[in-house]
């Protein structure tokens, strides 16, 4: 039986192939965060959100780097039509490489442009990416929440806090609003080279596959069966350990195999789309009935995450808190 790795490492040239095929033969978009993992929310949606960042030299990097801000007139998502993504080739140190995918939909409410990256290293701290912007995150949009007198009060005094708060010249840290609700709240990307060899791109083509059939099928809804999913491949795989993934990364296996036994020709493109479909249909729901995925023991320290940087898993849980907290103040002031 051939083993992942070997498979993998055969079919770099298939899965980039079948990237290509799967955005219309458009390239993937570069992102150059070699000097620095703070990106500008410019760089993916611009206008609406209260104007672009900065000029370069008026940003300052937390860890001394300088902010990455790349030389583009316009916005990914500004000439992206509604449910529609862009592939983005993330450039890291150390020559490594890692894959994301920008989602542009009515279905997405968490943010005015409607947009959100799917990172599957999670929103939290094993995100290779952290998006940075002049104005502080807004509250998510729920159109289905009832509104009241006691709401109304909360919310307005939520807003006179966050606006007293806002300083001129700061930067926030957005990265969770236009991460959720496409990407899992905590990394699905991990497991030792023999069972997860680099599955980020799998990752990426998974939810390309799955936007495209969903997209068309049902606009309004796919964004709710992409989270239900998210939530089985975060399961732990039972009875093993956390060095063998969890089942995504068993599905993204299963999926790899399926690309590399293909051609790579339009007929065995369509092919391969098919069997991933079909695979992805045959996931059965969340076993704890659609709640929260099972979070991840925190003592398994030796496992890294894959496709990014090299460092090991971080007690990220008693980060959360914080990184929630940062949603109401200023990261960097300047």
């Amino acid at each position: 039986m051939t083993s992942r790795t070997a498979i993998f490492q055969k079919s770099t040239r298939k899965n980039q192939e079948f990237e290509r095929f799967l955005c219309g033969g458009q390239e993937a978009a570069i992102l150059d965060a070699t000097t620095s993992k703070y990106i500008p929310l410019s760089y993916f949606a611009g206008g609406s959100a209260g104007g672009s960042a900065p000029p370069r030299r008026e940003l300052r990097s937390i860890d001394g780097g300088g902010y990455a801000l790349p030389r583009r007139t316009h916005s990914l998502a500004d000439k992206m039509p509604y449910e529609s993504f862009r592939l983005i080739n993330l450039q890291q140190r150390g020559n490594h490489a890692h894959s994301l995918v920008l989602f542009k939909s009515r279905a997405i409410t968490t943010n005015p442009e409607h947009i959100a990256i799917f990172e599957c290293n999670g929103q939290y701290t094993q995100s290779e990416i952290r998006v940075i912007h002049t104005s502080p995150p807004s509250l998510p949009r729920d159109e289905d929440t009832d509104t009241d007198t006691d709401t109304d009060t909360d919310t307005d005094t939520d807003t006179d806090e966050e606006e007293e708060e806002q300083q001129p010249g700061t930067v926030y840290d957005v990265t969770e609003q236009y991460f959720s609700p496409i990407s899992p709240k905590v990394c699905l990307n991990y497991g030792n080279d023999k069972h997860n060899p680099g599955y980020c791109a799998i990752f990426g083509i998974i939810a390309m596959v799955f936007h495209r059939k969903w997209a068309a099928k049902s606009p309004s809804t796919w964004v709710k069966e992409w989270t239900d999913l998210l939530k089985y491949m975060r399961q732990e795989i039972p009875d093993e350990p956390a060095c063998h993934g969890c089942m995504g990364t068993n599905l993204a296996a299963k999926v790899q195999e399926i690309i590399a036994a293909h051609p790579s020709t339009a007929t065995g493109h369509k092919k391969a789309e098919k069997a991933i479909n079909a695979l992805l249909k045959g996931v059965p729901p969340p076993s704890d009935g659609g709640g929260s995925a099972p979070q991840r023991r925190t003592n398994y320290v030796e496992v890294p995450p894959q496709g990014g940087s090299k460092w090991g898993w971080p007690p990220f849980l008693k980060f959360i808190q914080l990184l929630r907290d940062q949603r109401k103040r200023p990261i960097i002031p300047m």
